[in-house]
């Protein structure tokens, strides 16, 4: 989409946070000092800060999960950055009437599959903070930049409009042969783990019926309504609150249990 067909929603002043830093350090703390400080009536929401470290396709799966549940024109800040200090570049981008800003390093592939997204590296360093770390660009960079946004500074005006480049770290169900093929992609903190098989999807493959789930040493062959359904330890399959496929065990810890890990494919085939 062209930059000068995009109509911008006004910012909501709301600036959801996005990390993986833990509560322990204080850096989430210092970057909402720098929004504050900037925009100090900004609403601020921690999205969350238990992203493992490093999992930059947790984080995106998260982020496009509940972006959605935000109102229009809501900042959202993602900063799960192993890259933070390299030449990787530093973004801004606008989609579906909400603004994001992280770097450039998959946390916002959701948004390349789309045309209609416009983004900008971020090359105006007066909306930056006057003294840039090589380690902490979530304050120095991220944070101001999103107290700008949240404030009603344009998009355009933070830098160089640019082309999405998709980084493949989250990575699409697809159809192969007789098999609907996901992974898991997230475990939550109840240890159900988590797929990237949405629920059209399974529907759209399996019709009405019968199926095999298989993801490593597991077979289930019924979709459970709720764990509340389920007798406490049982291992099941469900449609979560993503609308996408999970295992779990009842009132039990499906992570540990199992010792499945994250990326591990799960398979669905037709028939018992």
């Amino acid at each position: 989409m062209r930059w000068h067909d995009q109509h911008f929603a006004p910012p909501s002043g709301i600036i959801t946070l996005l990390t993986d830093f833990g509560n322990a350090d204080g850096f989430v703390g210092a970057m909402k000092g720098v929004i504050l400080g900037i925009y100090p009536t900004a609403r601020i929401v921690d999205l969350t800060h238990e992203i493992a470290p490093r999992n930059i396709a947790a984080g995106a799966f998260l982020l496009q999960a509940h972006f959605k549940y935000f109102p229009r024109g809501t900042v959202h800040v993602a900063v799960v950055d192993p890259g933070v200090g390299t030449p990787r570049k530093a973004l801004a981008g606008y989609w579906r009437e909400h603004y994001y800003v992280a770097p450039d390093n998959g946390l916002l592939d959701f948004c390349a599959e789309d045309e209609t997204c416009v983004a900008v590296k971020l090359t105006r360093l007066e909306f930056w903070r006057q003294e840039v770390s090589h380690t902490f660009h979530g304050r120095d960079i991220f944070a101001p930049v999103a107290a700008h946004l949240a404030a009603g500074v344009a998009l355009l005006q933070l830098g160089e409009p640019i082309s999405f480049n998709k980084h493949g770290h989250a990575k699409p169900c697809y159809v192969k042969g007789d098999a609907l093929i996901g992974e898991i992609v997230y475990a939550d903190r109840f240890g159900n783990l988590i797929s990237n098989l949405a629920q059209i999807d399974f529907k759209n493959f399996v019709g009405n019926g019968s199926f095999v789930i298989q993801c490593e040493h597991v077979r289930i062959n019924a979709i459970t309504p709720a764990y509340g359904y389920a007798r406490p330890g049982e291992l099941i399959a469900l449609i979560n609150s993503f609308d996408c496929l999970e295992l779990g065990v009842a009132q039990g810890n499906a992570q540990t249990s199992l010792a499945i890990p994250l990326g591990t494919p799960m398979i669905i085939k037709r028939g018992s």
